[in-house]
């Protein structure tokens, strides 16, 4: 999904890299509870609240208007990495009976500060006190696919994208408490140059060219991602894995809070990592949760 971000750096509103979200969409039977909630959008920068941030963090911390998590990139059109997969629960969403809120649990190649994302991962929402529960997949600028996987909250998930020939992607959700999981394999080209392993909020009016068009994120149980870890190993059926939040030579690992449409508060903070820096857990709000043990 779009990725609208406040760089600790930026001292001023700024907007590059036109890029899609994708639409998510209710299966059927579902009521249509979802509805559509994600459109193309554009990166725009502002500086965190206060100007710097001081807390201690795993890697270089920056804001996000819609993420919250862990991100490796180099910065470049062309990386190495070939896949990510995180392992985590589905949270329980605790809003209130009134309002519609959203929220998403992915793992994806590519997409940060560029265009090509490829991802799956989960949506945790509340539609006026009815929770909604989904799996699903998504490459932009290609709308969001539901996944025929039905998942509940304290189900455990494991979330896989994997190239597994060249442009070639194996997109795996699977629900460890029932034994069920759903693929998508699909051609695409991504940069490779970034994996993400992220809690979102995502856009919910067409354009998404300002932080209005974003959704109200929906409040949870915290979300721990254990283990999560990436890959460089050649496109095909076979990958060695390391840990997703060990830098690998020439990247930069981020540590990425997310903030209100303000640009005032912290609204989820990712904890640092583990010690086998394989896992790391989002909570709500600017404290920061400890890491998984």
């Amino acid at each position: 999904m779009n990725r609208l971000y406040s760089s600790l750096a930026a001292s001023a509103l700024c907007a590059s890299s036109l890029f899609a979200t994708a639409a998510t969409a209710a299966p059927s039977g579902a009521s249509a509870l979802a509805g559509t909630i994600g459109f193309s959008g554009r990166d725009l920068r502002a500086p965190l609240p206060g100007g710097t941030h001081f807390r201690p963090a795993t890697g270089t911390v920056e804001g996000s208007y819609n993420w919250s998590g862990y991100a490796q990139n180099n910065g470049s059109t062309t990386g190495p990495f070939t896949g990510v997969k995180a392992k985590f629960v589905v949270p329980t969403v605790t809003e209130p009976t009134t309002g519609t809120q959203y929220s998403s649990d992915w793992v994806g190649v590519g997409g940060y500060n560029e265009s090509t994302l490829v991802q799956d991962g989960i949506e945790a929402d509340n539609m006026n006190g009815t929770p909604f529960y989904q799996a699903w997949t998504e490459i932009l600028p290609a709308a969001e696919d539901p996944l025929t996987l039905t998942i509940h909250p304290g189900d455990t998930i494991k979330a896989s994208v994997r190239e597994i020939a060249t442009n070639t992607w194996k997109m795996k959700v699977k629900d460890v408490t029932t034994g069920q999981k759903a693929t998508r394999t699909v051609s695409y080209t991504s940069s490779g140059a970034s994996i993400e392993v992220i809690t979102e909020r995502p856009c919910i009016e067409d354009g998404c060219t300002s932080t209005s068009d974003l959704a109200t994120l929906a409040q949870t149980t915290n979300e721990t991602y254990l283990p999560a870890a990436l890959t460089t190993s050649a496109p095909g059926p076979t990958a060695v894995y390391d840990p997703a939040l060990t830098p690998l030579a020439g990247q930069t690992l981020y540590d990425i809070e997310m903030l209100n449409n303000a640009d005032t508060a912290v609204i989820a903070t990712p904890s640092n990592a583990n010690a086998q820096n394989n896992g790391f857990t989002v909570q709500d709000g600017s404290t920061v949760p400890p890491p998984p043990a």
